[in-house]
């Protein structure tokens, strides 16, 4: 769900982590601009110098995949747009904690997101802020975001998901996709999810020529311009006899039958072929899709022809380890969750462990189990045990498969569940 009631504006005004809120000053093409023919909100946006979110603030109707060539849109906000003030906010490096604040209600008021804040404070308590106390802010010309897409390869005109993530909450962003990251072309925008996540699918345009490698991008506001993985531009001809070619990214893991993959989407794969599959290996693979397989497990069999381990991409945690009794007590929220009101608690007490939460909206106290096979969460009356998996520090998975139910309100159905953040790390 966007949050849209703290704009840039408020965010430039309380921290500086916005662009200068005024157009005045920047604008190359006045108070506004007439569309003309060809126009995308990007071009207007970079040839008047005004950044892409004010223009999408300032002009609430305005639909970027639908401009209405001769009309005017405005390029300069009035004072009720700036609070009053046409002069950009001072920057900013920490923000003194004030009575009711909360590490979320922090979090919208700067525009960032919860996990940068804990990320900057890593000794903070959000359980235990005191009044008075600086907090550290990220520097917004170095954030620690990044691009992928999935696949990695297809025709021209193939469907390409583009995925960023740790960007700005409620930020707006240009994606874009060229042959290389300096000649990109824009194909979409897009907001920003109050987690700090933005995804889109777009379409691989038809000026792209097998054998041609694309990169992709999304293009911020702030000056930063995230770059994806080279994606591989291939042939529709499939005379040879094979399936769909497949090309994927991700963690293996050992599934029921087979190995399996998981992407960074969350999609998991199953894996045939006659090589090795490790588990907890991070690896890109290419091959063919199989019309049957006797896997049964996630969206589709990979008769694999390539595959090669390579290192997570940043933002991506090491899930190989398992969890223990000291990373898994205290108080859990879901990504850019409230501290304040914790989705489950985990308590240890004379050897046990005991988690503390909701299942389908009913109260539920269970135990956590914990081995070298992994860990659960296990529940009496009727009996549930869902599997709990290591996301890196800080942060776990919590898995019911193909039941559908939700923890503590949160929906942790599907193969790989949600994620939660422990408070205070």
């Amino acid at each position: 769900m966007l949050r849209r009631s703290l704009t840039l504006t408020s965010a430039a005004a309380t921290a500086g982590l916005a662009l200068t809120a005024s157009a005045d000053a920047q604008s190359r093409c006045g108070d506004a601009y007439r569309l003309q023919p060809g126009d995308t909100l990007y071009r207007v946006s970079q040839s008047c110098r005004v950044p892409l979110s004010l223009i999408m603030d300032i002009n609430p109707g305005l639909d970027p995949r639908d401009l209405p060539v001769g009309e005017s849109i405005t390029l300069a906000a009035s004072d009720t747009n700036t609070g009053g003030s046409n002069m950009p906010a001072p920057a900013r490096e920490t923000y003194e904690i004030r009575e009711g604040d909360t590490a979320f209600s922090i979090a919208q008021t700067l525009g960032i997101s919860v996990v940068e804040l804990l990320n900057e404070n890593p000794d903070l308590d959000p359980l235990a802020m005191a009044v008075g106390d600086a907090l550290d802010l990220p520097d917004a010309s170095e954030p620690s975001a990044s691009v992928r897409v999935q696949p990695l390869a297809g025709p021209p005109g193939s469907e390409v998901r583009v995925t960023a993530s740790n960007l700005r909450p409620a930020d707006y962003v240009t994606i874009g996709v060229g042959r290389m990251a300096s000649e990109w072309r824009a194909v979409d925008q897009a907001q920003v999810a109050a987690d700090g996540e933005v995804s889109a699918s777009v379409e691989l345009p038809d000026w792209a020529s097998p054998g041609d490698n694309l990169i992709f991008v999304v293009d911020t506001d702030r000056g930063v311009t995230l770059k994806s993985r080279a994606f591989d531009v291939v042939s529709q001809d499939t005379s040879d006899g094979g399936g769909d070619q497949v090309s994927l990214e991700g963690r293996v893991r050992q599934g029921v039958e087979c190995a399996t993959l998981t992407t960074p989407d969350g999609d998991v794969w199953s894996l045939t072929g006659d090589m090795e599959f490790t588990p907890g290996e991070y690896a890109e693979l290419r091959g063919t899709r199989a019309e049957m397989s006797f896997c049964q497990q996630g969206v589709g069999t990979v008769a694999v022809d390539s595959y090669e381990e390579f290192r997570a991409p940043g933002n991506l945690p090491d899930d190989t380890a398992n969890l223990d009794a000291e990373g898994v007590q205290g108080p859990w929220v879901r990504m850019a969750g409230n501290c304040a009101r914790p989705d489950f608690d985990i308590t240890g007490q004379q050897g046990r462990l005991t988690i503390e939460t909701s299942l389908d909206g009913a109260p539920r106290t269970g135990r956590v189990k914990l081995n070298d096979n992994g860990a659960a969460a296990v529940f009496d009356q009727p009996y549930r045990a869902f599997p709990m998996e290591n996301r890196g520090e800080g942060r776990m998975a919590i898995i019911s498969g193909d039941r559908d139910v939700t923890l503590g309100g949160v929906d942790i159905s599907g193969d790989d569940g949600a994620v939660f953040l422990r408070c205070g790390v």
